[in-house]
């Protein structure tokens, strides 16, 4: 038989219960153990260290039926995150490109140095402008690349541009050392072709293009 109270099995001839102490003489017959309330302890860890999910049931109360047990699961890992896609490049991106690989533009490019021998030609400054890259040729020429902007104008694009190589020619260049521009234009001006004429000899012009390219999203 079993224990009224806390349902342990009780041997023949035994007065009380060896578990709960209650006096079973007289009782027959098997009852269920009562019903505990509260949360339970979640479960030992398995091997790999992670507990399972903790079960919490609700205290009953009242004859009503007992409710669905409350499962908190760990929360799933997040997703590893793809990598970035570099985006479309503008004249910013252009500008950083050429600046490490100034040999794209025209071979034997070089980023100029100082006195040290430090990079210093990027975002160059003049007393009247910076130019986007200050560059050395293979002859040991100075080039200026500047990056002309949609809203400027060619008469004003020029005059600046002439403006930043008679700063370099008296305050930079070495005696009869050449110096000269390469302008990178978007969408050149129509009558653009006269004023590059008038200064060809030390201004030359360049457009660019940025290729557009598909690709598959990897899923």
């Amino acid at each position: 038989m079993h224990c009224k109270l806390c349902n342990t099995r009780i041997s023949m001839g035994e007065k009380t219960c060896p578990n709960c102490g209650a006096d079973v003489r007289g009782m027959s017959g098997s009852h269920p153990a009562p019903r505990r309330s509260g949360p339970l302890a979640p479960s030992k860890p398995t091997g790999g260290g992670r507990s399972e999910p903790e079960l919490e049931l609700d205290a009953v109360t009242g004859g009503g039926a007992t409710p669905a047990p409350r499962v908190h699961a760990a929360p799933a890992p997040a997703a590893p995150s793809a990598p970035p896609h570099p985006g479309a490049m503008g004249p910013a991106g252009l500008r950083a490109l050429l600046a490490d690989q100034p040999e794209l533009l025209e071979p034997g490019l070089r980023v100029y140095r100082d006195e040290s021998g430090a990079p210093a030609g990027v975002d160059f400054a003049t007393g009247v402008g910076s130019i986007d890259l200050l560059a050395t040729d293979g002859r040991g020429h100075l080039v200026a690349v500047v990056f002309a902007e949609k809203s400027r104008g060619e008469e004003d694009l020029v005059a600046d541009v002439l403006q930043r190589l008679g700063w370099l020619r008296r305050h930079l260049c070495k005696p009869n050392q050449p110096v000269r521009a390469l302008v990178l234009v978007e969408e050149p001006p129509a009558s653009l072709s006269y004023a590059a004429a008038a200064v060809s000899d030390t201004v030359a012009f360049k457009t660019y293009r940025v290729a557009l390219i598909f690709e598959d999203v990897e899923v």
